[in-house]
């Protein structure tokens, strides 16, 4: 019974050296246990230490505001400058070629318009002298009239007006004179007056076939320089002053005892004044001064030459 316990505590000594054998290994560490957190933490902190190139963060969006909280992009405006401003920059961006030409084109508008309003209190001189001329013109007419065929000459060698007679009166006719005229001489008067019935009434285009006429059947009638004269004025009424300063040039040429001599001179420079050609209009001027001095065209032909010399013509 002895060997029999005794076998029994050997078989138990081996048992527990085996077990401690295999447990041992087991009791030195313990089992390890997952932590979500810590690994979470753990693996962003990793995620932090390494560069990521292969894809970066996108950027922070822009317009936060000082508290964090987001704000909306507001569209980049252009600050232009005002016109002023973008003038000058124009102008000192290469744009002083252009400014130069405005102002040369600025001049010369303002060189025209003095030269239009100088013609143009040119022709309301030209206006009002033929408003006085019509004037006269009536005034002599009111009653028809004769003209004799004598004209005298003054010393000064200005044509004196002809001697006209009344109807009421009796003409006095010069022995040499042949009778067998005189019914050319009545005609003549009667196709004048119709011609100037015609200019009272502003048909002006008939007045002047009237007057052709009778110059084409009577030209060296007695009315003749007077029928030049206002075929003159009737054609510068018309606007043809080529026409006009022929008939005025006719006047001064032809029939150097006319009493419309010094008017028609003075007609000429108006003329040439009108056409810009301020030399032959200030040469026209000084002829009416020196051969017609102290007369109402005289007058009128130094105020047209003052003019001209403050235009700077």
């Amino acid at each position: 019974m002895k060997n029999h316990f005794s076998f029994l505590l050997a078989t138990c000594t081996v048992g527990m050296a085996f077990t401690i054998m295999c447990t041992g290994p087991l009791w030195a560490e313990s089992a390890p246990v997952f932590d979500v957190d810590n690994n979470a933490i753990q693996q962003a902190e990793n995620n932090d230490a390494s560069p990521q190139e292969e894809y970066p963060m996108p950027p922070p969006p822009q317009g936060q505001g000082q508290e964090g909280t987001f704000v909306p992009m507001q569209p980049e405006v252009m600050n232009e400058p005002p016109p002023r401003e973008r003038r000058e920059t124009y102008r000192e961006s290469g744009g002083a070629g252009s400014s130069a030409r405005i102002d040369v084109l600025q001049n010369q508008v303002q060189t025209l318009r003095g030269q239009v309003e100088h013609l143009q209190r040119l022709l309301e001189d030209v206006q009002n002298q033929q408003a006085a001329i019509m004037v006269e013109l009536e005034k002599r007419n009111a009653q028809p009239v004769i003209a004799t065929t004598s004209t005298t000459i003054a010393p000064n060698g200005v044509a004196s007006k002809n001697v006209v007679v009344k109807p009421t009166e009796t003409a006095v006719v010069a022995k040499t004179t042949d009778l067998s005229h005189q019914p050319d001489v009545a005609e003549e008067q009667q196709i004048y007056q119709t011609a100037y019935n015609l200019i009272k009434a502003k048909k002006y285009n008939d007045a002047v076939n009237v007057l052709q006429n009778m110059l084409k059947k009577y030209p060296s009638g007695q009315f003749a320089s007077n029928a030049h004269y206002w075929l003159g004025e009737l054609y510068g009424l018309l606007g043809k002053n080529d026409q006009a300063l022929s008939e005025f040039s006719t006047v001064v040429k032809s029939y150097p005892d006319s009493p419309r001599l010094s008017d028609a001179q003075l007609k000429i420079g108006l003329i040439y004044a009108a056409d810009l050609k301020w030399a032959d209009a200030k040469a026209a001027f000084k002829k009416v001064i020196n051969r017609y001095p102290g007369t109402t065209s005289s007058r009128l032909a130094s105020e047209q030459l003052k003019q001209i010399k403050q235009a700077g013509h």
